[in-house]
């Protein structure tokens, strides 16, 4: 035991005192706030800038509801729109559009409206600005002409715009989950956006982690380095010693990250609020504790796992190369993985997701997306973990075996009869 912790020691010390480590361990959460805050602080970012807009309207039904319409303000308390009205017809049309284009290309006017005089039968409108690329403000003015156009059509035909939009409402639909012991909690399905994050954080750590301890394995390998620890200690005990010290260097890097997560939980209701002044009402979704454990507890089963399948890569590998071509199924097996989450999330009690939560190289995600999503019986999920913990042991036992081996031969990359041959000597 002494020797597998000199070992673990030696491979969580080597990169956490990295300058990588502290770099990527610190600019990573922030990057993530910056995504996720920066994007809605910009969108929502009200314009200062006054915008001259001008409106042929041919129909003689548009204009005036328009004003009225676009009714937004400025920061400065200004109306953020302004409109002018251009006498066209369908005679003078072309020189019209032709002037009103010169305007906009010598930044007079920001953009002008084409209203044509069928507009009720055609259903059609027409926007000119030097771009139309912001999606939004687009939004906003089809809706607000559609709006007019569709309050003029129920005043033709007699009726009251807001009995009719008092008749066609649409009934709400509040969700609630039924946790354990019958509690009844409000989940707007946000708890399955949270979920698909802590499933792809599994998904990440799997295959990047997973690899690091493959490439630590083939460069000892190269350096010769491995020949002289394997002669102080058993191979199964440099593996064990690896996997579970490049798994540390994750899970420190991951409890920094949920300790940040944790702190900006306890500002993540004035965070919503700043995007919209209604979303504050929006129930913040709540990670149970017994989740977080289930999930600290698949992260070290899962990473170890599929660390063992890597280290075994890596000993049976000489050139990065080889290493790229051979770990292509392993990553398969997350993928397929990953892709059956998203089943066992619209499916949390089919056969089919009992039998791939138990599997071990699906059950690390499939069994860790069936608790977050609809918690299986707690002997389900013993169960699945008892037989990650045999499947790891057998895989350590495997690697060691192998990298035994592996570390004495050179050249050409092992065929799967040979590797069958290390593991028989």
């Amino acid at each position: 035991m002494n020797k597998v912790w000199t070992i673990f020691k030696r491979e969580y010390l080597t990169r956490v005192k990295t300058k990588g480590f502290i770099i990527g361990t610190a600019l990573t959460p922030l990057l993530i706030i910056a995504l996720t805050i920066g994007p809605g602080l910009l969108i929502n970012m009200k314009s200062d800038k006054v915008k001259h807009l001008s409106v042929i309207d041919m129909s003689g039904i548009v204009y005036e509801e328009l004003v009225l319409a676009l009714d937004d303000t400025t920061n400065s308390r200004e109306r953020l729109y302004e409109l002018t009205q251009v006498p066209a017809t369908s005679i003078n049309l072309a020189d019209v559009k032709n002037e009103l284009s010169q305007s906009v290309d010598n930044d007079k006017i920001d953009g002008y409206f084409i209203i044509p005089e069928n507009i009720i039968e055609s259903n059609k409108s027409e926007y000119y600005a030097k771009s139309v690329s912001d999606f939004d403000q687009n939004r906003i003015y089809r809706n607000a002409v559609s709006r007019i156009i569709t309050n003029y059509r129920l005043k033709e035909s007699n009726l009251d715009p807001k009995i009719i939009n008092n008749l066609t409402q649409r009934i709400q639909l509040k969700t609630f989950k039924v946790e354990k012991g019958g509690e009844e909690k409000e989940d707007i399905g946000l708890s399955f956006a949270v979920t698909f994050i802590m499933v792809m954080f599994l998904y990440m750590a799997l295959i990047m982690y997973g690899a690091l301890v493959m490439r630590s394995v083939y460069e000892e390998k190269l350096s010769r380095v491995a020949e002289i620890i394997l002669s102080s200690c058993k191979p199964f005990q440099l593996m064990a010693g690896k996997v579970l010290g490049i798994g540390a260097v994750g899970l420190t890097q991951y409890l920094i990250w949920a300790a940040v997560a944790g702190i900006l939980t306890f500002y993540s209701g004035s965070m919503v609020q700043m995007f919209s002044a209604g979303a504050g009402d929006v129930p913040i979704p709540t990670i149970p504790i017994s989740v977080l454990v289930y999930f600290v507890i698949f992260f070290i089963f899962g990473y170890m796992l599929f660390a063992t399948l890597y280290a075994a890569l890596g000993a049976m590998v000489n050139t990065e190369q080889d290493a790229q071509q051979l770990q292509f199924p392993v990553i398969m097996l997350i993928i397929v993985s990953f892709i059956f989450a998203f089943y066992i999330i619209r499916q949390p009690t089919s056969g089919l997701t009992h039998i791939v939560s138990l599997i071990p190289f699906f059950s690390p995600i499939t069994m860790f997306t069936r608790i977050s999503v609809q918690t299986p019986p707690f002997s389900e999920i013993l169960l699945s973990i008892a037989i990650l913990i045999a499947t790891i042991i057998f895989l350590i036992w495997l690697a060691g075996k192998i990298f035994r081996v592996g570390i004495l031969m050179y050249g050409k990359r092992p065929t799967l009869p040979e590797v069958f041959r290390w593991l028989r000597y």
